[in-house]
Order: C-alpha cells, then sequence, then structure tokens
C-alpha cells in the first residue's frame, strides 16, 4: 500500500517544473515513508512512496522494473490472489511481492490479466520500447488515482494535493460544486478543479506516447458484466458464508501486524469471527468510544462479546473532541477537495489511535450495499405505500412528521427515476435550496449545473432493473466509491495505515450483485442473507439488535466548540463565491435551535475552508 505520481511528457518541460512536482509530491509521505523511488527518462517520470506490507525487503522496493527491463511500474494496493497468478502464468520472481506478480502477468498477457486480479490497486506500468503508459484502477475505485492533463503534460497522483501544489493556478468547477452541496461529496469521475478527473475505476486507459499522443480506454469489468444468479434461499446463504469465508482469509496475508476495526456491528464482527477462523495467532481487535457519548448509548458491549467469544486481543480507545478543530483543519486538507461525511473525524481519530501499533486494518465497507444494510432499501420496496401515504403529508399535525413525508411526497413524484435516487441520497430539497448559500452570479451559474446528472445517467443505462435493484446498484457505483471508499482512503492513509476491504472481494461482489433484490430486501430486515450466513458465528444481540455506528455530533459542535470557529469561516469568506449574510443568519437559526441546518451549515464550513488553503491559486471565471 503506498502512494504514487508521475508525469506523462508530451513536450519537453523545464527541469525546474519537473524538481517542483517531485517536491509536491512529498505532501503525501504519509502514504509510504518507508521508502521513496524516483525513475525518470525523456518520456515519463515515475515517483513512489512505499509502505511496506508484503515482503519488507528493499528488493520489492519501486519504481519496479520487469525481469526483462522493458517496464518499468508504480504500483498502490494489494493484489490477494497473487500466488494463483505466479502459478497460473508460469512466473519466476526474485521477490515475495504481489508487485512483482502484478507487473509480470500484465506483460505476459498483454495485459489481458487485469480481469483476474483481485485486489485494490492503482497502478502505472510504462512500456519503455513500445513507449505506451497504463493507467489501471481497480473495480470499485478502492485505489485513488488523479490526473490532470495540459498541452504539455499529463500528471497523476494518489492524492490530488500533489497536482494542486503544483499548479501554478486552475479554476473551479461548478458543477462539482453543485454536486457537493447536494450531497456532501463529488458523485463522478470529476472534481472541484476543472481538468483535474479521478482515473475510471475498472479499466484500463492507454496513452501512446507517439506524435498525437492518443489514448484509449478498455473496461475489464462493469456493474452490466454481472450475471443472474437464480438459486434458492438456503443455497445462497451458504454460499455467502463460504465466499466471505475465502475473502477473508485471502486478505490475512501480510508481513506486517494487522488488526480489525471491530464497531460491534454485523460487517465487522463477521470479519473477525472468519479472520480467528483462518488465523493461526490471535487477532487484534480495535474498538472506540468517544468522549462525547459517554454515559449514552455505546456499541463497546457488542464489541467485547465478539472479542471475548474469540480471545482477540481487544483494545478499547477514548478519543476526546478536545482538538477537533485541528482534526477539521487537517483532513480537509487531506480529502483533497471539499468532503462534507463527518464521519472521517472519529475514523480518523480511530486510526491515529491503533498507528502505533499497526500497518494493516481489515473494516467493513460494502458490506451494507451488496447486502443491503441500510433503511432505504425496504422502503424502496414499499414504494408504492409511501408515495400514497406521503400525499397526505399536509394532514399531519407533527410538524417534524409533516416534513419528512412532505419531502419523501417530493421525492417519490419525480417523473425520472434517476432524480428521485439523487433526491433520496441527499436531505437538500429545491423548496429550501442549498444553492441560496452562494453569491447571486455563483447562484445563477450552478442553477445552469444538473447535480444530479450522474444519477440520471445511470439509470438511463441500467432501465429494466426494479427499483430496489436499481438502488443497490447506484449505492455500488456512486455512494460507495465517491463518499465511502474515499473517507476510509484518505483518514488512513494519513497515518500509514492500510485498510483492506474483504466485502469487495471479486467473487463475493459478483455473486452478490447477481442475487435478485427480492433475496437481499426482506420487509423489515436488513441484511437478511448475510445475518442468516454468519448466525452460528455471531451472536444473536449484534445480528438483530440495533446499530449505532458512527454517531458524530457535529450539529452539537456547530452550537458549541465550532459555533466560533464557523462564524469566523463565514464572516471572511469569499464574497464572489459565498453570501456570507445567509450563512450566519442560518447559523445562528441553527444554534438557537430555531432549526436544524448543521448538513448544510458542515458543508459551507467543509468549502469555504478549502478555498482559503486555495485561495492564491484560485482563478474565478
Amino acid at each position: 500500500m503506498c502512494g504514487i505520481a508521475g508525469l506523462i511528457f508530451k513536450r519537453t518541460i523545464s527541469e525546474e517544473r519537473v524538481k517542483d512536482f517531485i517536491k509536491s509530491s512529498d505532501l503525501m509521505n504519509h502514504r509510504g515513508p518507508d521508502h521513496k523511488g524516483i525513475y525518470q527518462d525523456e518520456n515519463v517520470l515515475l515517483i513512489h512512496f512505499r509502505l511496506s506490507i508484503i515482503d519488507l525487503d528493499s528488493r520489492s522496493n519501486q519504481p519496479m522494473f520487469s525481469k526483462d527491463n522493458s517496464a518499468v511500474m508504480v504500483y498502490n494496493g494489494e493484489l490477494y490472489n497473487y500466488l494463483d497468478l505466479k502459478a497460473k502464468y508460469n512466473i519466476s520472481t526474485t521477490t515475495t511481492s504481489d508487485s512483482e506478480i502484478l507487473l509480470e502477468s500484465f506483460l505476459k498477457s498483454s495485459g489481458d490479466v487485469v480481469s483476474q486480479w483481485n485486489g485494490i490497486f492503482a497502478s502505472v506500468i510504462y512500456e519503455k520500447e513500445e513507449k505506451r503508459v497504463h493507467l489501471i484502477r481497480d473495480r470499485f475505485g478502492v485505489k485513488p488515482l488523479y490526473f490532470y492533463e495540459d498541452e504539455n503534460v499529463l500528471a497523476f497522483a494518489s492524492e490530488a494535493k500533489v497536482i494542486l501544489d503544483w499548479l501554478p493556478e486552475f479554476q473551479l468547477n461548478l458543477k462539482v460544486l453543485n454536486q457537493f452541496i447536494w450531497f456532501g461529496n463529488p458523485t463522478g469521475s470529476e472534481s472541484h478543479v476543472k481538468g483535474l478527473r479521478k482515473a475510471d475505476k475498472g479499466v484500463v486507459t492507454t496513452y501512446c506516447l507517439g506524435v498525437d499522443f492518443s489514448h484509449y480506454k478498455r473496461t475489464f469489468w462493469g456493474i452490466g458484466d454481472v450475471n443472474e444468479i437464480k438459486i434458492s434461499d438456503s443455497e445462497a446463504i451458504q454460499e455467502t458464508r463460504s465466499l466471505l469465508e475465502k475473502a477473508v482469509s485471502r486478505q490475512l496475508v501480510a508481513d506486517v501486524p494487522f488488526g480489525v476495526f471491530l464497531s460491534g456491528g454485523i460487517d465487522s464482527s463477521s470479519i473477525v469471527a472468519l479472520a480467528s477462523k483462518n488465523y493461526d495467532r490471535k487477532i487484534d481487535t480495535y474498538s472506540v468510544e468517544y468522549d462525547y457519548n459517554i454515559g449514552g448509548e455505546s456499541e463497546l458491549a457488542k464489541a467485547a462479546l465478539i472479542a471475548k467469544r474469540y480471545q482477540t486481543n481487544h483494545h478499547e480507545m477514548v478519543v476526546t473532541t478536545d482538538d477537533v478543530k485541528e482534526i477539521f483543519e487537517k483532513l480537509v486538507f487531506q480529502y483533497d477537495e471539499p468532503f462534507a461525511d463527518p464521519a472521517s473525524i472519529p475514523l480518523y481519530q480511530l486510526s491515529r489511535a491503533c498507528s502505533d501499533d499497526k500497518r494493516v486494518i481489515l473494516q467493513g465497507d460494502g458490506g451494507d450495499e451488496f447486502f443491503a444494510g441500510y433503511r432505504r432499501y425496504n422502503a424502496m420496496s414499499d414504494y408504492w405505500f409511501w408515495k400514497t401515504a406521503s400525499a397526505f403529508n399536509g394532514l399531519i399535525p407533527d410538524r417534524r412528521w409533516r416534513e419528512r413525508m412532505k419531502r419523501i411526497n417530493f421525492v417519490y413524484g419525480q417523473s425520472d427515476f434517476g432524480k428521485t435516487l439523487a433526491y433520496y441520497m441527499t436531505e437538500e430539497v429545491p423548496y429550501k435550496s442549498p444553492l441560496n448559500i452562494f453569491s447571486e452570479e455563483v447562484k445563477q451559474q450552478m442553477n445552469r449545473e444538473h447535480f444530479s446528472s450522474d444519477y440520471e445517467t445511470f439509470f438511463d443505462s441500467n432501465i429494466g432493473l426494479d427499483r430496489v435493484q436499481m438502488m443497490l446498484y447506484a449505492d455500488t457505483e456512486i455512494l460507495l466509491p465517491h463518499r465511502y471508499l474515499e473517507k476510509v482512503d484518505k483518514a488512513t492513509m494519513l497515518e500509514s495505515i492500510e485498510a483492506r476491504v474483504p466485502f469487495l472481494d471479486n467473487d463475493l461482489t459478483n455473486f452478490a450483485l447477481g442475487l435478485p433484490s427480492k433475496q437481499k430486501v426482506r420487509k423489515g430486515q436488513k441484511k437478511y442473507l448475510l445475518k442468516k450466513a454468519m448466525e452460528d458465528l455471531v451472536p444473536k444481540e449484534i445480528l438483530y439488535g440495533s446499530k449505532r455506528g458512527f454517531d458524530v455530533p457535529f450539529r452539537e459542535w456547530l452550537r458549541t466548540d465550532l459555533y466560533d470557529f464557523a462564524k469566523e469561516q463565514f464572516m471572511s469568506s469569499d464574497d464572489r463565491i459565498m453570501n456570507s449574510k445567509v450563512l450566519l443568519k442560518l447559523l445562528d437559526k441553527h444554534k438557537s435551535r430555531y432549526a436544524d441546518y448543521s448538513t448544510l451549515l458542515w458543508k459551507a464550513l467543509v468549502l469555504i475552508y478549502w478555498l482559503k488553503i486555495y485561495r492564491n491559486k484560485l482563478v474565478l471565471n
């Protein structure tokens, strides 16, 4: 698990600009503190920061050269089936790393092997003689890879801050800003900076370094490739258990200590149970309590139940919110562009707390999307009930429920189901437009952008699926990579920790995605198949009890600990972009508990602080 960066030269640029890029790359040293390697010729500059996980010897440092010296590679990630591929392609090796297998298997198969790679990866492979450069990103976009192209170079990096630091100036992308203010994160491959994009997931993009610098793309996996599976419930339960156990077992390979983030929920408890069965030593588990929740509902008891049952080396941590302002500032910079999931704060705190002990952590992202863990899937299965009931919202006496049902009525009333999906994933509504926090000029420009376009495009490409399956697939394609996987990667890697995600194993996800929605969504019960599959290993209190999750008190922070900070940021915001008067009015209404504006205020606070970080580089249209 590492950080990669580099330049692909279209034309010769000054040596000073190349040195500047190398210097900027040091901003992601946290991704690979063990070794920094550089390769440069007339066509490319490749930079690698290594976090040693498999084969700790210097022989596995990167950039890595192929055995015949025809290619050189930088690679960020882990390939869990590398030993199987070594045997299949009869690869003789000089290291024990997965990196060597990844490079040699790519060359031996002319790139066809990529669909067989089972892991998390972002890799750049340069074939020197053919003058071809391949950018490759895993199926679900677990590992980040940004790139920026102009008339002279194509720059790439695991973290966009490298490119942003190197660029002398850049423009704001109002289309993505519109997505952010509605959802709290981008929903596609574009970023907040014009010209800066994320490499497509599940795709090999090949650049030919000839006169015209042409490129072509080859999709090696997409959600449309999944085959429909028709089996009985009992067979589905058995297969879920078998595939999850194989996935966890594959991901226990490491030459450094590893542990599990144990939240007390179904996903992480299942991982601990199966890891304990397939590992010959005690598992280290980490659970956290927050000082703002002392005396409240806690998940520690459930986590301790699993830890005791599987005799793990269990660590319970209490983290405080004393330094929440400093953490907020650090994370806004770390996430490269505005990113407003407040759960990144406790996740970072937990990563920081265990970083002295561990290099690898298993955690449960993907379980909700592949096995239907969100309440909205059940609500969507009762689509016509909620559509009909919400039409009578005006008759509900309770103000809070009346507003909630009014919103449901609006969401279910969309003529385009793509828009229904989009509105379902935001707390905002047009009749209380979040765009009011912007200056009039920016607001007018943003009104011309379609914040829901990625959802609408997704719907247009998947017409024919039932509504629940559509929502499951949309979450897999949009929510999971652009919010949850982004959150985990940036928070853990800031503390030089590799986070592995067993629920995103190739075989397991192919199976789960292929099942009809009716086998995953049962009225009133989330994660039906997963619960049944784990009944003999996970206590019923966990399987069928309530789950609190990362309950971040950002609503109260904006009234207390962060109120003065937010007020200061709003007052000093760039009036070319923001409307400080509206923001200050909303902040005071929120503080007085007149209404809850916390979600919009949090997004605004993140955005304004990010704009200040880059104020000397940002050029407005």
